[in-house]
């Protein structure tokens, strides 16, 4: 394990917009490059991690991101949505969009406290599940989701440029 001192989670408001971009776009690349060609990839990130997308999202009252920092630098985040649909769950829910850390970070607690505030958030505003969608091939992030306590109950497609993915939908209850 990878031993990191001082972490510490903010929430993000507008200002935060340019680093969330680029910590997504390259967390997003770190992840899955090697699984997806070039421009598959670069459609998604130009699409999903533009500056004027994510200010976008800042500015949507439902739309909760926070940044991890630790060795003065951003090590990862979230993006949570309040009060969506999720077929197959009943109740208030909170879905878990992102969670992703740089792989310099990987093997520390910043996906484990990242997670463990999406949680708290969820239990603080009344929410009874939290769900979150993960490519079925990504076992290690399976393993990770079910350290906490999340089960699959449904199953979408993703679209990642021209390729349609297979994700797992998880779910917690609260």
């Amino acid at each position: 394990m990878i031993a990191i001192p001082s972490i510490k989670i903010v929430r993000c408001i507008w200002k935060h917009h340019a680093l969330l971009a680029e910590i997504g776009g390259s967390t997003f690349y770190e992840t899955f490059a090697n699984d997806n060609s070039e421009a598959d990839m670069q459609a998604y990130i130009d699409k999903t991690y533009n500056l004027k997308q994510v200010a976008e999202n800042l500015l949507n009252t439902t739309i909760i991101y926070f940044v991890a920092y630790g060795l003065n630098q951003d090590l990862g985040y979230i993006k949570l949505i309040e009060n969506v649909n999720a077929a197959g769950l009943n109740g208030k829910v909170m879905e878990l969009e992102k969670i992703y850390v740089r792989k310099k970070a990987h093997g520390s607690q910043v996906a484990s406290m990242l997670m463990q505030q999406s949680i708290d958030l969820a239990k603080e505003k009344g929410y009874e599940h939290l769900f979150l969608g993960v490519w079925q091939d990504n076992e290690r992030a399976l393993a990770f989701y079910k350290k906490f306590g999340f089960e699959i109950f449904n199953t979408r497609q993703f679209k990642l440029g021209e390729r349609t993915c297979d994700d797992y939908l998880l779910h917690r209850v609260i």
